[in-house]
């Protein structure tokens, strides 16, 4: 059993006002369902969640993370998380927002980091690493990719 890291890192600015972005960050299982992968998410209480992720695969190694997260909503400008219990999967990381360039605009940024366990030889770890890292890459920008589209096509809605 292996355990590879990840992380990533990635911004956008939105066509919404802070509150409307927060709101979303904040309502933990509509948001979170908009992530690449979640197959579903649940709140536990105590500001914990359950999520369990669609299967990963390069063919070679296959992971289905599952795993519980807790969030610190303490400052909705930076809404962290961190993993809560033993699972196969843990994930770290923020929602950072701040006032964008322009009137009723947002910049959201995800900066996240992660580790998972995997039955693989030490020796095939930097053969599956490349890929676990451009997974995480590619759902931490749909995921921001997500939440920019439900934001904006809410706001032309209302307009």
């Amino acid at each position: 059993m292996v355990s590879i890291r990840s992380a990533s890192l990635a911004g956008t600015e939105i066509g919404a006002a802070p509150d409307a972005v927060r709101r979303l960050l904040l309502d933990v299982v509509g948001c979170g369902l908009l992530m690449p992968g979640v197959e579903s998410l649940t709140a536990e209480g105590d500001d914990v969640y359950h999520y369990v992720l669609a299967t990963i695969s390069n063919g070679a190694v296959s992971h289905t993370p599952d795993h519980r997260t807790r969030f610190d909503t303490g400052d909705p400008a930076r809404i962290r998380w961190e993993p809560v219990g033993t699972h196969n999967f843990r994930s770290w990381g923020e929602f950072r927002t701040t006032p964008g360039t322009g009137p009723g605009t947002t910049y959201l940024e995800i900066d996240t980091r992660s580790e998972a366990d995997v039955d693989i030889a030490p020796v095939v770890l930097p053969l599956v690493e490349p890929f676990a890292r451009q997974q995480s890459v590619e759902v931490t920008e749909g995921f921001l990719a997500a939440i920019k589209g439900r934001l904006e096509s809410g706001a032309r809605a209302a307009a």
